[in-house]
C-alpha cells in the first residue's frame, strides 16, 4: 500500500508561520482619519428625524464619507436591525439628490467593515 503524499501546505496555514509579519501587516503606521464631506443643515436635520422615526430617540447617527458626491450613514441602534434599513433609505433618497449608503449596527455586538470607519472618523448628527 503506498502513501498519499500532499502537497505542502501553504504558510498561511503552517501555525510556525501565524506569529510572523509580513509587509502589509503590522509595519505600516494606521492611516490618518478623513474628515467627512459636511452636509446642509436640513440634510443633518433630515437624517437625523428619519433614522430616529425609524430606529427609536437613542439610535446615534454617524456620517462618515468623505466623498461629497455620496453620503455615507451609519447608525447604532438597540433594536435589531430589519426591514427598516431599507425603508429609512427609501425615504431618504427620495428627499437627498445624493446616493446613500447605510449601515445599522446593535449596540453591543461586533462593528465590521464600514462601520469601523464611522466609530473611526464619522461625525455624530
Amino acid at each position: 500500500m503506498t502513501r498519499k503524499v500532499w502537497p505542502p501546505m501553504p504558510a498561511f496555514i503552517v501555525p510556525r508561520f501565524a506569529s510572523m509579519t509580513f509587509g502589509f501587516f503590522g509595519k505600516e503606521p494606521p492611516l490618518a482619519p478623513v474628515t467627512p464631506a459636511p452636509l446642509t443643515a436640513q440634510e443633518a436635520k433630515l437624517i437625523t428625524q428619519t433614522v430616529r422615526r425609524f430606529y427609536g430617540n437613542d439610535a446615534v447617527t454617524r456620517n462618515y464619507g468623505a466623498d461629497p458626491a455620496q453620503v455615507q450613514l451609519h447608525v447604532e441602534t438597540e433594536l435589531d436591525s430589519g426591514m427598516e434599513k431599507y425603508d429609512c433609505l427609501g425615504v431618504l433618497m427620495t428627499r437627498i439628490e445624493r446616493p446613500i449608503s447605510m449601515e445599522v449596527t446593535k449596540r453591543g455586538r461586533p462593528v465590521h467593515s464600514n462601520a469601523k470607519l464611522a466609530y473611526r472618523q464619522g461625525v455624530i448628527l
